[in-house]
């Protein structure tokens, strides 16, 4: 009805106009404007509700995400559909209640001009979804950060180790034991791997084959001696925390070593950087081997039972 009411007027000044020729090209310059407006605003709606719509269940009472540290530390999680990031924003909140405030990251479509047509479009989405996320962390204001430094990336394939499962791997190491597994150990461990990291500005939360630089005398342990804190080679982007600085100099790091030439996927990229500067970052949790037989450790693993890797297919 009200488009009908629209054409029925354009026509009336279209008709009237003909009797006047300069009114005729000011009403034909003002109507292509008016739609030059109304096409602008309708593609700026449908990106924003294309990017939003899956932010609908976060939660924005900051009296409820507050961290025990007493502000909730900043989360991405990269995502390509509204289930997947449900699923994981579930599995984070459940596992770490009132520890982050999440930000849902639409990952880079893949009619982007960078990628489209290239023969790895998830490979090349992630990691560009990966650079916008550092680029954001290192501009972002000391306000947006207050007190805690440290922002958190996440992919939206993850799992979280539960205190219940640790209990169930230590009682394995020592059935006559009984283990003092504490119910927040999750939250525990990456407050003091943040600590122990502080210098790095990165710390893994989960890692994939891992190859270790250190040995038995240099290996750090949580408090209880129950959580071990390595450095090493590793694989998987799904669970890393930054600081600001450390996301800020990334970008320029990787190019510097001519990365994005050479090597393809935020894993891969990420583990050459890794050995050519010999940085070595600490991982949280390694002795923590979850699934077994998965070649995950820490306590974020890529949870393939929910989620098919995006790499071999986008899900």
């Amino acid at each position: 009805m009200f488009p009908q009411k629209v054409s029925n007027v354009i026509k009336t000044f279209v008709e009237d106009s003909g009797k006047d020729p300069l009114r005729h090209w000011i009403i034909r310059i003002s109507l292509i404007l008016f739609l030059a407006i109304v096409l602008f605003a309708m593609n700026k709606w449908i990106k924003r509700s294309y990017h939003c719509r899956l932010t609908i269940i976060k939660n924005g009472n900051l009296s409820y995400i507050q961290s025990h540290r007493g502000q909730p530390y900043l989360a991405y999680i990269i995502t390509s559909t509204d289930r997947r990031f449900n699923s994981t924003y579930k599995e984070l909140t459940n596992a770490l209640p009132r520890f982050f405030n999440i930000i849902c990251k639409q990952s880079v479509l893949h009619n982007d001009s960078r990628i489209m047509g290239h023969g790895q479009v998830n490979v090349l989405s992630l990691i560009l979804t990966h650079i916008s996320i550092w680029d954001e962390i290192g501009s972002r204001s000391e306000n947006e950060l207050g007190e805690n430094n440290w922002v958190f990336v996440f992919e939206d394939d993850i799992g979280v180790v539960t205190a219940t499962a640790v209990r169930r791997l230590y009682r394995k190491i020592d059935a006559r034991r009984n283990y003092a597994i504490p119910a927040n150990i999750v939250a525990k461990t990456i407050e003091e791997g943040l600590k122990l990291a502080k210098n790095d500005g990165i710390l893994y939360l989960g890692m994939c084959g891992p190859v270790f630089m250190d040995n038995a005398t240099t290996i750090q342990y949580s408090r209880d001696r129950l959580i071990q804190f390595r450095r090493g080679l590793y694989f998987c982007t799904h669970a890393i925390a930054y600081t600001k600085w450390r996301a800020r100099r990334l970008w320029s790091d990787l190019a510097t070593y001519g990365l994005f030439h050479r090597e393809i996927g935020s894993d891969t990229i990420a583990r050459e950087w890794q050995r050519l500067s010999k940085t070595y970052p600490l991982s949280a949790a390694t002795n923590i081997h979850w699934p077994p037989g998965t070649g995950h450790y820490g306590l974020f693993f890529q949870d393939r039972g929910k989620h098919p890797s995006i790499i071999q297919g986008w899900v």
